[in-house]
């Protein structure tokens, strides 16, 4: 990991805050997980990307590991409200919920606003009928003009009043509400703006615009920081800005834990953790943490995210402090496996450690990959055609894949090293 994406204790406590206060609202009553809940994610083809909802998953998961929770993946390209009530039955209600999220929009904002409104509320009916709660989720943005400020595609003109005729409908109806749209736009944006300012700075000219029907589309500046996919599909960077918008609005809770120890080896304190076989000699620091619950997974190649968003990691302090260290950089290894090269100034502050334990990310990540890929997508096979032997199948591998997933999201103990980097 990068010194860049290490966060000092001063700086998260700051960004929690404001991460709190990003205008994402959600309605009473909040979204509150409970042992055996079944999270059933609906939605068209972002949802059907299996990125950010599998993220979500990834976080619930990690952060409350003495629970059993299932999440089952609903998204099927193309999908408005209408579409999504014709499979209600054997594609969201077959599962047997507790929570069922909506997140829909980028299809519907091509007809009437209307239409997607009596369709959103229909579907609260429906999964209160279950019953279950449900949890509306507005579209994200499209990562395009609409974000430069110089040109708005037609679906971004549309979400912008769908998502606000959306939360009026949560608030009608007493249900939570996530909007991430409009926060997104502002960041995907700023992105966008900032790889601007780099490129105008080194003075790279524009590319030349393609010869288009009046009036032309802006020709855009490469985004900072490629959130990955297209504009409308984004990546695994750009959706796990989409994860932490949405964990935002449904209040996520942020504390991890936190460890504080001298260079000479002392544990000055552990809040949700337990330090043990702790030693310093020749140079190195080194000792075992234990935690109760544990961070984000931060899929290693979508680290890039924190730079998009630094606020993400507020989400999950997850903090190391080491004081009395002589200055320098210094190397963090986790089980022998390389986690950051950090500076003594950033160790004495304190650091977020959530996206140094790449490997422990990769596993979990790959479980619930699995879990909501192939197993998903047998499983709803069978329930759409009601074959019964296929889908006790479907549902022993699920099972299994289950037990696997809450048995890699347990706490393990963890080895910390943290030596001079010699480079």
């Amino acid at each position: 990991m990068k010194h860049s994406v290490i966060l000092s204790r001063a700086i998260v406590s700051a960004i929690t805050a404001l991460f709190a206060a990003m205008p994402a609202s959600a309605a009473e009553p909040a979204l509150v997980l409970k042992d055996n809940d079944v999270w059933v994610m609906a939605g068209d083809s972002i949802t059907a990307q299996r990125l950010h909802t599998n993220y979500i998953e990834a976080y619930y998961r990690t952060r409350y590991p003495q629970l059993t929770l299932h999440f089952r993946n609903s998204g099927v390209g193309g999908n408005t409200t209408g579409t999504v009530l014709a499979r209600f039955d054997y594609d969201i209600a077959a599962w047997k919920p507790t929570i069922v999220s909506i997140e829909l929009g980028m299809n519907d904002a091509g007809g009437q606003q209307d239409k997607y409104i009596k369709g959103m509320k229909e579907l609260i009916a429906r999964i209160r009928a279950i019953p279950a709660q449900p949890v509306l989720i507005s579209s994200s943005p499209v990562d395009d003009g609409s974000l430069m400020g110089a040109w708005k595609s037609p679906r971004c003109k549309n979400i912008h009043p769908f998502t606000d005729a959306l939360k009026q409908l949560a608030e009608e109806e007493k249900v939570v509400f996530v909007d991430q749209y409009h926060p997104l736009i502002d960041v995907w944006g700023q992105n966008r703006r900032k790889g601007a300012a780099i490129a105008a700075a080194k003075g790279t000219p524009p590319p030349p615009a393609a010869p288009a029907p009046a009036p032309a589309k802006p020709v855009l500046a490469a985004s900072l920081v490629p959130l990955g996919g297209n504009p409308v599909h984004p990546g695994p960077v750009g959706q796990y800005t989409m994860a932490a918008t949405i964990l935002a609005g449904l209040k996520a809770q942020g504390a991890v834990s936190a460890a504080v120890l001298s260079a000479e080896g002392k544990v000055a304190s552990a809040s949700g953790c337990k330090i043990t076989e702790v030693s310093a000699k020749d140079g190195k620091l080194a000792f075992t943490r234990l935690d109760e619950a544990g961070p984000w997974p931060i899929q290693p190649s979508a680290k890039p995210a924190v730079q998009v968003l630094p606020k993400m990691l507020g989400l999950s302090p997850y903090t190391l402090q080491v004081t009395g260290l002589a200055e320098g950089l210094y190397r963090v290894t986790v089980n022998g496996k390389p986690g950051a090269v950090v500076s003594s100034k950033d160790l004495a502050a304190g650091c977020n450690a959530t996206t140094a334990l790449d490997e422990r990310a990769e596993r979990i990540l790959g479980l619930i990959a699995t879990l909501q890929g192939k197993l998903n997508t047998e499983w709803r096979a069978a329930s759409k055609v009601k074959n019964e032997a296929s889908l006790a199948s479907a549902q022993k591998a699920i099972e299994e894949c289950e037990r696997q997933v809450q048995a890699a999201c347990q706490p393990e103990p963890l080895r910390f090293e943290i030596e001079k980097d010699s480079r």
